[in-house]
């Protein structure tokens, strides 16, 4: 299995807004995370259980503010050295795996609440301190973001000091020591059906 636990608190607080082209946002980041929290909340209080229909809400918010294209290419690039066709195809898939684990494992988007502890931004990149509560524990999640053209995007998260692509990256390369791209590959398509699965 490809995923780890810690990285299954990922939507916890995924951010919704949009930010001034240039150095000064019109929408601060921590502002933006606020913002959709409550978006991502409100959703999740009229789908309880969360339908098909309140996935797609979920999933709107999440793709408005969230490059999981960009998230995927940092873990595979220059690990993959089977053809720019198959390299893309991972790309692709993993992209699609880590959007549909967003909302299907383990509950992770029901946090009780949030601290907000702090932002940085440094020009075009930002980080994002938060604390997430969620059945009587408590998480660090800090999100790294970018400026994609006139709004700030998520493009890596932290999850009690664990980075998700890096972590992803170091597993994809322990997988290819025994194991093919193509193999990787289905083990990502296989991982995807259970989550479709999933009721």
């Amino acid at each position: 299995m490809v995923g780890l636990r810690s990285t299954s608190l990922v939507v916890l607080a995924l951010f919704l807004g949009g930010a001034a082209v240039g150095q000064t946002a019109a929408v601060s980041p921590m502002e933006v995370i606020e913002t959709s929290n409550e978006a991502i909340t409100a959703v999740l209080e009229e789908y309880d259980p969360l339908t098909a229909e309140g996935e797609v809400k979920v999933y709107a918010i999440m793709d408005e503010v969230t490059d999981f294209d960009r998230m995927s290419g940092a873990a595979i690039d220059g690990i993959c050295e089977a053809g720019d066709e198959l390299c893309g195809e991972w790309k692709n898939v993993f992209s699609d795996l880590l959007r549909i684990r967003s909302i299907k494992g383990l509950g992770r988007y029901r946090a009780d609440r949030f601290d907000y502890l702090g932002e940085e931004i440094n020009g075009e990149q930002a980080v994002v301190n938060t604390l997430a509560y969620f059945e009587d524990e408590e998480y660090t999640l800090d999100y790294e973001l970018e400026l994609a053209g006139d709004q700030w995007v998520i493009v890596n998260y932290i999850v009690d000091d664990v980075d998700t692509v890096r972590s992803y990256r170091r597993r994809f390369e322990r997988l290819l020591q025994g194991e093919t791209v193509a193999d990787v590959i289905q083990r990502l398509r296989d991982r995807i059906v259970e989550f479709q699965q999933e009721t």
